[in-house]
C-alpha cells in the first residue's frame, strides 16, 4: 500500500511540474498581408488561412512571435499608450530577415492579445529589431516581461499595471455581412 501511495504522489507531482513548465506566452505575434484579396478568398478555400483587419486579409501564421524575442523596451506615446522595441534572439534573426525579405511593401499586423495594433509596411529588417509603435498598457508590458527580458527592468516595472484596463472588443451580432468562403465558412476578423 505504501508503495501505491507513493507512485501516486510521484505522479501528481510530475503532472504539477510538467504543467507549471508549459506556461505559455502572452500572446503577441505579427501577420504579414496575404497576397489574396478579401473577394479572391471568398473565392477560394484558404478563408481557415487568413484572417481580415479592416479589410485587408493577413495570414493566420505569423511569422514572429513573443517567443522568438528575447529584450524588449518601451516607451511612451503622447497618447497615454506604450510602444515596445522587441529584439529577436539570434537564432531567429536570419528568419525575421529573409521573411521581411520576401514580404516588402506589405503590411505587417501586430497583434497584442487578440487585439490588432497598427499595421506596418514591411521593409527589410537586418537588426532583428520588431516595434509595436502604441496602443500597449501597462498590463501588456507587465505579461510580456514574464517572458521576455526588459532591457530596464526598473523603468519597467514601474509602468507596469496588475489588471487589464482595456475592455475587449465586442464580436459584430450581424453575422450575415461576414465574408464567407465558397463552402460558406467564415473568415475571421481581428479586432482593433
Amino acid at each position: 500500500m505504501k508503495i501505491f501511495h507513493s507512485i501516486i504522489t510521484t505522479l501528481a507531482a510530475a503532472a504539477v511540474m510538467c504543467s507549471c513548465q508549459s506556461q505559455r506566452a502572452y500572446p503577441v505575434f505579427f501577420l504579414v498581408q496575404d497576397a489574396n484579396t478579401v473577394s479572391e478568398v471568398a473565392d477560394s478555400a484558404s478563408a481557415r488561412m487568413i484572417v481580415k483587419f479592416k479589410g485587408v486579409t493577413y495570414t493566420r501564421m505569423p511569422i514572429m512571435s513573443l517567443d522568438h524575442f528575447e529584450k524588449f523596451q518601451s516607451h511612451l506615446n503622447p497618447d497615454g499608450s506604450y510602444g515596445i522595441t522587441l529584439y529577436a534572439k539570434k537564432e531567429w534573426r536570419n528568419r525575421l530577415y529573409y521573411n521581411t525579405v520576401e514580404k516588402s511593401g506589405m503590411l505587417m499586423l501586430p497583434v497584442v492579445n487578440g487585439l490588432a495594433m497598427q499595421p506596418m509596411r514591411i521593409a527589410p529588417v537586418n537588426d532583428g529589431v520588431l516595434v509595436i509603435w502604441g496602443g500597449l498598457n501597462g498590463y501588456d508590458l507587465k505579461m510580456i516581461a514574464e517572458s521576455v527580458d526588459p532591457i530596464n527592468p526598473e523603468l519597467e516595472k514601474k509602468r507596469f499595471k496588475k489588471k487589464n484596463p482595456r475592455p475587449l472588443p465586442k464580436k459584430p451580432e450581424d453575422v450575415k455581412n461576414q465574408t464567407r468562403d465558397f463552402t460558406g465558412r467564415t473568415v475571421g476578423e481581428i479586432y482593433g
